[in-house]
């Protein structure tokens, strides 16, 4: 390749980190988090998964039966049931909406019922609009932060488009940074860990960036497209084959149409499909239950379920007579590859198709992918702060360093003290408000480091305390579980409760050995000059 054609890619790729290093690095990081969201962290942030079976499909039958008959006919046509598995509410939730609305409200009304799994007791009821319910749900750590790495909180369609143009600025540097580095053999193996700090830097992001090159570019497409799909591909799709009308196009590929009312009685047999669907994929969870039209001769129930042989989640359809009638993606019934590519973007972004293993190096390499535009941010700064003629001066060096610490640091940081505080929450605070503390402690917490960053702090001090912080508030989520909760470590009762509190407390006990490693490097650094005069 040329090396006027080098130059320009490795502008490029110099200036799409720049720009965008810092937002990268929140978007990886949240999003490495977000891999063990769901259900891993979910289950253990919510006591009432920790002992949690399979439910038995007569008592939820029976409960939704029984609820049926206190809301009003047309309550009956959509029924959604969500099963406590950690993947979507941690109570088993019955919601009777209306499409139509009623007396009280002209868009979609709802009936919704919340139960304990552990004892089906009766915890919280609700009537209004179905969209204030769903936004309004129980969240908890996992989930705050699996929301925030989808559209940073900034919800439709700002946060989506924000997201969905970083994956491609992620997959656009991946790309030139291959092409730019020519000696790939060599660099592959090349790591002088016992050099100065910018060397390692340098010698770190190549290994990253290169032995993780087809990892960030298959999260760099598919965060792309979730982010973009549903604001730009699909009003696109729908003004090319529908006229502009995106309600038509849902209705045309949706994988359940409203069925037809026959207002034949029917008894639906939720009991049977819950059961054929167990036997027929033992190893796969029922996510959530819908019924459409309850107990009229033209019911059906589809049920989605995660999980077993099937990397995607797949979608069963039945007859209300409990009889089995197909498996689709829950797409549709749409034949094709496209569709078959499509249903594996959701699992190929958040490593969802294999277990826990691959979740794990979903993960690490997650995290890598977070490191890679603050590795190469040090290194622009690095290389214009040294030399004969430095275009940066120490004291703007000093400056840009504490901004990324008190941006990506704090991120680190914000994000870490939610997991205590999830504890604190679950023993002191009603369910129902958790809602609240969680957006204002993460923010809150971020903003400050952030204007501390302002602030004339040696940026190595500014680290340390950082790295401090942050160890310590996951070395707290043990002895805090174990004094306020009855489900813990010790307790053995719950092998993931078990794993997910060491794993902080090894975590934390890391971190604050980092930190002080940090403040010995320095000091070592700083005794370098000495000897060589005392050796003069």
């Amino acid at each position: 390749m040329k090396s006027i054609s080098l130059k320009k890619l490795f502008l490029l790729h110099s200036w799409v980190g720049i720009v965008t290093g810092i937002l990268l690095f929140i978007v990886c990081f949240s999003g490495a988090i977000a891999v063990l969201s769901r259900p891993e962290l979910k289950i253990w942030a919510n006591p009432e998964l920790h002992q949690l079976s399979a439910l038995p499909s007569e008592k939820v039958t029976a409960l939704i039966n029984q609820y049926h008959e206190q809301v009003p006919p047309e309550f009956g046509k959509n029924i959604h049931v969500y099963l406590p598995t950690g993947h979507n509410t941690h109570l088993l939730t019955i919601l009777f909406e209306s499409h139509d609305g009623d007396e009280n409200y002209d868009q979609e009304a709802a009936y919704a019922y919340q139960f304990d799994p552990r004892n089906f007791e009766l915890v919280n009821e609700y009537y209004g609009a179905a969209d204030y319910f769903y936004e309004n749900r129980k969240t908890d750590a996992p989930s705050f932060i699996g929301h925030f790495h989808a559209d940073l909180h900034l919800g439709r369609p700002i946060g989506l488009i924000l997201t969905g143009f970083l994956g491609l600025t992620l997959l656009v540097s991946t790309i030139t940074g291959l092409f730019i580095h020519r000696q790939l053999i060599k660099e592959l193996f090349t790591f002088r860990r016992n050099k100065n700090l910018d060397i390692v830097v340098n010698d770190a992001h190549k290994i990253m960036g290169i032995w993780g090159s087809l990892f960030h570019g298959l999260i760099g497409f598919t965060g792309a497209f979730l982010g973009l799909a549903t604001i730009i591909l699909l009003p696109a799709a729908a003004f090319v084959s529908f006229g502009g009308d995106q309600d038509k196009l849902v209705e045309k590929f949706t994988a359940m149409p409203e069925p037809v009312i026959s207002s034949q009685y029917q008894a639906t047999d939720i009991n049977s499909v819950l059961v054929d669907a167990k036997t027929r994929y033992p190893n796969a969870k029922v996510v959530d239950v819908t019924i459409m039209a309850h107990n009229d001769k033209n019911a059906e129930v589809y049920l989605r379920l995660i999980g077993g042989d099937a990397v995607a989640s797949q979608l069963l359809q039945y007859h209300g007579s409990g009889e089995f009638s197909k498996s689709m993606s829950i797409f549709g019934d749409i034949p094709g590859p496209a569709i078959k590519m499509l249903e594996l973007l959701f699992p190929l972004h958040f490593g969802n198709f294999a277990g826990v293993f691959v979740k794990m190096i979903w993960l690490f390499l997650g995290l890598t992918t977070a490191l890679l535009p603050l590795s190469g941010i040090m290194m622009w700064l690095a290389k214009r702060s040294r030399g004969s003629n430095p275009t940066l001066s120490q004291r703007a060096y000093q400056t840009w360093n504490r901004v990324i610490i008190g941006s990506c640091g704090g991120l680190v940081l914000a994000t870490a003290i939610l997991f205590p505080i999830q504890i604190v929450l679950n023993h002191f605070v009603a369910v129902q408000f958790h809602n609240g503390y969680f957006g204002p402690l993460f923010f809150y917490s971020w903003l400050a480091w952030c204007v501390l960053a302002i602030f004339p702090i040696n940026y190595h001090r500014f680290l340390q305390l950082t790295l401090v912080i942050t160890g310590l508030a996951c070395i707290l989520v043990l002895p805090l579980n174990i004094l306020l909760s009855s489900s813990h470590a010790l307790t053995a009762n719950n092998l993931l409760v078990t794993v997910v509190d060491i794993s902080f407390l090894f975590i934390g006990v890391g971190i604050i050995y980092l930190s002080q490693r940090i403040v010995a490097n320095r000091f070592e650094l700083s005794q370098k000059p000495a000897k060589a005069q005392e050796l003069v």
